[in-house]
């Protein structure tokens, strides 16, 4: 089932066009690594998808509705079907992070029980912690929990294992696929970490100064000789 279906995506700001026709499409259960230098227009294109940016030119679709074209309450409930988690995370300073779950399950009208959610990515130790107080891998972690509340149908991670240690950002993973495996949901992320690319993600599209150069599965990529994820994104962008 085809959730987002992009054609000749432009977006300019002021005299500079960041995307410059974009072609994409993601299925039900799909995992995308969207990469490229900084300033290749990676969270530009992911904020259209959210509904937070406009565009110019071109169609947008997501779960059969073309967002140019759409009510209020059509992007509305578009949006009750996404969730994210952006950089940088911020949430309120003084909540615990027990209270920010209670917080974001009522906002969300979401079902899911809060302490579930504690078991399921082992927050028991840090229920009680403010928010701000925790390591930036549990930042990371309370907003994927808080991400996945919404039961979304397409998770969007903005550079979600930045800054992270190899143990924090295997745990992150964790979650990640088994969301992705138990509710066939869709993930599109941003990321400059080349190996979880090649290790999660079905498909690549590399963009470069705008520019979908390079939309394909990673088998394909590594079969058109690269070694590795690392070694074809170093080819084919210019430092």
């Amino acid at each position: 089932m085809e959730i987002v279906r992009v054609k000749e995506l432009r977006k300019v700001y002021g005299a500079k066009e960041v995307l410059k026709g974009i072609d994409f499409s993601a299925e039900a259960g799909d995992i995308i690594g969207i990469i490229g230098k900084n300033g290749a227009g990676k969270s530009t294109f992911l904020e259209i998808l959210l509904t937070l940016r406009s565009y110019e030119h071109g169609t947008v679709q997501l779960f059969g509705q073309e967002l140019n074209k759409a009510s209020e309450r059509q992007r509305e409930q578009v949006r009750q079907q996404l969730s994210a988690v952006l950089q940088p995370t911020q949430f309120y300073k003084t909540l615990k992070v027990i209270e920010l779950l209670k917080l974001f399950k009522a906002y969300y009208r979401s079902p899911l029980d809060v302490e579930t959610i504690i078991a399921d990515f082992k927050l028991d130790a840090h229920r009680k912690t403010y928010f701000d107080k925790l390591s930036g891998g549990w930042k990371q972690i309370v907003s994927l929990a808080i991400a996945f509340l919404s039961e979304p149908k397409m998770l969007i991670l903005d550079e979600p294992t930045t800054g992270l240690d190899p143990h924090m950002r295997n745990m992150l993973w964790t979650y990640i696929t088994e969301y992705n495996k138990r509710t066939g949901g869709t993930v599109l992320l941003t990321t400059h970490n080349m190996d979880e690319v090649e290790l999660y993600c079905d498909r690549v599209m590399l963009l470069n100064e705008g520019v979908a150069e390079v939309f394909d599965s990673t088998e394909g990529i590594l079969a058109s000789g690269f070694k590795s994820i690392h070694e074809f994104y170093l080819t084919q962008v210019a430092v």
